[in-house]
C-alpha cells in the first residue's frame, strides 16, 4: 500500500480528465464501500490502541502514528451497523480538512480507476440508510454496487459542533448583501455549512449536487441572460464548487465554465477537503479563482469578499 501512496500526487492528473481512483473495502457485511484515494494517506494493520475512558463507543481510542496521535473510529459502528470484529481488520488513515483520523474496517479489497460519469447520486432510500453517509454509488463490472461514503457526514456525527461555535463572527457584509452564487457539492453536510455562511452574510444562493447539474443550471441562466441582452454576471455573482462530485468533478466543471464564452468571467471558488498543494495547483491551472479548505467559514467569507464583494471586509452592524 505504501508504494501507491507515494505516487498520490501523480493521481491529480486524473481529476482534470474527470477520472478518479477508489479504494474499495468492506465492514464484514455484504456491502462494498469506497473512498477516493486522494483522501487516504495510509493503510495498515490494527495497531495498539490507547483507550479513552467515558468516550463515544464509536471512537475506539487513540493510536500513535510516527509521533502523531490520531483518533481511531470503528466505521461499522459509526454507520449504525453494529460493532466490527477486529479479527483481520485493517486501518485506513484518512485526511480531511488538514486533519487525520483512522477508520477501522473489516478488510481492504483493491483500487479501481473510473470516470466520475459512472458515479451517480444514490436513490433517496439508499442515501437515507447508513446514517445518511452514502453520498454516491457506482456499479462494478461484476454487477456489485459500491457505496461511496460522505466521510464529512461521519465526522460531523462523531464531533457535532454548535452553530454558535462554528459561525462565530460571521455576519452580514455590506459588499456581499443580496449577491447570488451557485453552490455545487454532493455532501449534504457541506452544503448546509456553506448555505448557513451565505445566509449570515446576507447572500442568496442555488444548490446543486453534481458538477453536471451545476453546468446545466449555469447554461440555463446564461441563455436567460442572453435573451434579455444581459451578462450572466447580472444574474449570478459566482460559483462555489467541491472537487469530488458524481457525474462531473469540480475540475472538469471549472474547465467547462472557462471554455464557455457566456460563463468564462464568473469567479469560481473551489471549496474542498482535498487540501493538498497538488489539488490547489491543479485548480489554478484549470482556471479556479481561489481555493477554500472545508470548512472554514471566515476564510470562505474573506474569499467571497475579495472576489465578489469589491472591497475589504466590512460587516453591517445593527
Amino acid at each position: 500500500m505504501a508504494k501507491w501512496m507515494a505516487e498520490i500526487d501523480q493521481r491529480t492528473s486524473l481529476a482534470g480528465a474527470n477520472k478518479m481512483e477508489l479504494l474499495m473495502f468492506h465492514l464484514n457485511t455484504d456491502e462494498v464501500y469506497g473512498i477516493n484515494v486522494f483522501k487516504i494517506r495510509e493503510v495498515m494493520k490494527m495497531p495498539s490502541v490507547t483507550k479513552i475512558p467515558e468516550t463515544d463507543s464509536r471512537i475506539l481510542g487513540l493510536i500513535n502514528l510516527r509521533g502523531e496521535n490520531l483518533a481511531l473510529v470503528d466505521l461499522k459502528q459509526a454507520l449504525g451497523l453494529g460493532t466490527l470484529d477486529f479479527q483481520g481488520a485493517k486501518l485506513i488513515i484518512t485526511e480531511y480538512n488538514d486533519n487525520k483520523q483512522g477508520f477501522l474496517v473489516g478488510g481492504v479489497d483493491r483500487i479501481i480507476r473510473m470516470s466520475w460519469e459512472s458515479i451517480k447520486v444514490p436513490p433517496p432510500m439508499v442515501h437515507s440508510s447508513q446514517q445518511g453517509a452514502v453520498t454516491a454509488v457506482t456499479k462494478l463490472e461484476d454487477g456489485r454496487m459500491v457505496l461511496i461514503l460522505d466521510v464529512e457526514k461521519v465526522l460531523a456525527d462523531l464531533h457535532p459542533r454548535a452553530d454558535e461555535e462554528v459561525f462565530v463572527g460571521i455576519e452580514m457584509v455590506r459588499g456581499l448583501a443580496g449577491k447570488r452564487v451557485l453552490v455545487a457539492d454532493d455532501s449534504i453536510v457541506a452544503r448546509k455549512q456553506i448555505v448557513k455562511t451565505l445566509e449570515r452574510l446576507g447572500m442568496k444562493w442555488e444548490e446543486t449536487q453534481t458538477g453536471k447539474e451545476a453546468l446545466t443550471r449555469l447554461r440555463q441562466l446564461a441563455e436567460v441572460a442572453e435573451g434579455a441582452g444581459k451578462s450572466i454576471c447580472e444574474y449570478l455573482s459566482g460559483v462555489i464548487t467541491d472537487i469530488e462530485m458524481p457525474e462531473m468533478d469540480g475540475f472538469s466543471l471549472t474547465k467547462h465554465i472557462r471554455a464557455d464564452s457566456h460563463l468564462k468571467d464568473l469567479p469560481i471558488l473551489m471549496h474542498s477537503s482535498l487540501s493538498g498543494k497538488c489539488n490547489v495547483e491543479r485548480g489554478q491551472s484549470m482556471g479556479v479563482t481561489d481555493y477554500v479548505t472545508k470548512f472554514n467559514p471566515s476564510d470562505l467569507r474573506d474569499k467571497l469578499v475579495k472576489h465578489l464583494g469589491g472591497g475589504e471586509y466590512e460587516p453591517v452592524h445593527g
